[in-house]
């Protein structure tokens, strides 16, 4: 093929030497990746304690915590709360889930954190009126608080029990990481002790 009477491949040839060496053909270092906050590379936020563990213990509880989280940390727990009304529903009952009191005495039993709010009324406690645990009113709380919006509302028995595993609830990131501390790191954690 020939252009303007020259061969087509001497154009393309003398027109990619003028680029390479005008640098116009420099290759630039990639940009380094943004510095991803906690929430965003799913991890616990420094400096950040769940579960109201004693500080001798708090290095040992987080590093077993995070060996067995099942998914983003931040959604097993209070710290990646960034609500702050959530933030602090979710302190108080993470507090009495670990303190318990009666009818029950402790109320995380091998992570299980339902007699803290049914007491001793297990079967038919998302009726009303029936749960007597000890933390009624903190769980009651914390239920209410929908961290994704910002909005509170005032659960039945009904919606609290079923808010226990939902994490865009106060409640649900507390008990998600009681559940794991009861579970795999009672003692690490201190957990009924």
């Amino acid at each position: 093929m020939r252009i303007a009477g020259r061969p087509f491949v001497v154009i393309v040839t003398i027109a990619a030497a003028t680029l390479l060496f005008s640098g116009a053909c420099t290759r630039r270092a990639a940009a380094p990746a943004p510095a991803q906050t906690a929430e965003q590379a799913g991890d616990f936020p420094p400096g950040c304690v769940e579960t109201d563990v004693r500080p001798a213990i708090a290095a040992a509880c987080m590093a077993c915590l995070k060996t067995h989280t099942t998914s983003k940390p931040v959604n097993d727990g209070c710290c990646g709360v960034t609500d702050p009304v959530g933030r602090q529903l979710c302190d108080d009952v993470a507090k009495c889930f670990r303190a318990g009191g009666p009818p029950v005495g402790v109320c995380n039993v091998d992570g299980d954190t339902t007699t803290c709010f049914c007491g001793k009324h297990a079967a038919g406690c998302d009726d009303p009126g029936v749960a007597n645990g000890p933390c009624i009113s903190q769980i009651t709380a914390a239920a209410g608080r929908n961290i994704e919006t910002k909005a509170t509302d005032k659960p039945t028995a009904t919606q609290i029990v079923d808010r226990y595993g939902q994490v865009q609830y106060a409640l649900g990131r507390a008990a998600n990481i009681a559940a794991l501390a009861g579970a795999f790191c009672k003692a690490e954690c201190g957990i009924g002790m």
